[in-house]
Parts: C-alpha cells; sequence; structure tokens
C-alpha cells in the first residue's frame, strides 16, 4: 500500500496557491480607554492639588491641614483654588507711604517732587507710588519736643529722620537710582 503525498494528487490538477486577503484592521478601543484614564488620572491630581493648596491656605510646605470642622469642602474649594492659580495673578500697585509721629501740633509737608501736600503729627499716609524720581517728607516742630518722619516704599523704610528742640525740622527724602532702579536715601 502507497501512503498518500501531500503534494499532488492523483487525479486532480493543482490548483495555484490563492494568497489569503489580509484581516480586516481592527479598532483597538484599549488606547481611548487608556487615554481616558490617563486624562481623569491628570483630573484627580490637579483636584488633590487644589484641595491641598486650599486646606493649607495657599502656603508651600505647611505640612498641616485644618481640621475638618473648621475647613471648608475640600471638594467644592478645589475648582475655586485651581481657578485662582491658573488666572495670572496681580501684584499690589508700589506704594509710598508718610509717616510722621512725636509732640503733635508739627507743620507736615510731603509729597512728591513739585507738588507738596500738608499735614499735622501725628500722621500716617499711603499714595500710589507714581513715575516720579523724588519723593520727600519734612515735619518742622513748633516751640519745643521730638519729631521722627520715615518714608517707606512697600513697607519698606527706605529714609528716616528725628529732630528735638525748638523750631527744628525732621526731613526725609528718597530718590530712584536710574542705575539699580532701586529707591534709595538722599
Amino acid at each position: 500500500m502507497s501512503t498518500p503525498s501531500r503534494g499532488r494528487q492523483p487525479g486532480r490538477p493543482q490548483q495555484p496557491l490563492r494568497p489569503q486577503a489580509p484581516e480586516p484592521h481592527k479598532k483597538k478601543s484599549r488606547g481611548k480607554t487608556c487615554a481616558g484614564a490617563a486624562c481623569l488620572g491628570v483630573v484627580g491630581i490637579l483636584v488633590i492639588a487644589g484641595a491641598i493648596t486650599a486646606a493649607t491656605g495657599g502656603r508651600p510646605g505647611s505640612g498641616t491641614a485644618k481640621s475638618p470642622a473648621v475647613a471648608p469642602s475640600a471638594a467644592g474649594n478645589a475648582s475655586k483654588a485651581f481657578a485662582s492659580q491658573s488666572a495670572p495673578q496681580k501684584e499690589a500697585p508700589p506704594t509710598v507711604t508718610y509717616v510722621v509721629t512725636g509732640t503733635s501740633g508739627a507743620d507736615v509737608r510731603y509729597g512728591p517732587a513739585g507738588s507738596p501736600a500738608q499735614g499735622k503729627v501725628p500722621m500716617s499716609v499711603t499714595r500710589p507710588l507714581e513715575n516720579r524720581q523724588h519723593y520727600a517728607i519734612t515735619a518742622q516742630l513748633q516751640g519745643g519736643g521730638h519729631v521722627t518722619c520715615q518714608l517707606k516704599v512697600n513697607g519698606r523704610v527706605i529714609s528716616q529722620s528725628t529732630a528735638s528742640g525748638g523750631y527744628t525740622i525732621a526731613s526725609c527724602e528718597i530718590g530712584k537710582d536710574t542705575f539699580s532702579d532701586k529707591w534709595t536715601r538722599l
């Protein structure tokens, strides 16, 4: 008995092999799922970061959160915290503060160059810092006593002076250094 051959069988004509058509490309839904999960992960991280920022009052490195009885809902504030962080924060406008302390009744003149205002001791006046290069304050005693003046820029004392005795003057002046762009005592 002969074993049948695998190649050509007797009595049958050999047919050429047909190339098999490639299987149609199946869309994988896994990619969308992963992208969706990644997106949810990022949103979750942002919500948690916003909640932590809201709970710590925006102070970096303050590892303690407020107690739940005091702290408002973190979930409700997370979106507000995120929105406030994403919006550019405006800096407070620069200010100049004129301060005079001491014996009451001293005459005070203050302001930017060319436009002095008048006042009496004690006083503290804060104004927007203009595009001027020179600010001054003088306080003249009427009779005796003592008086101190200060000129501050954004809360930092730049110039301070004290006077004592009859009709003496305490004078403070500041100017902007054109090279360093900083306020200095004149």
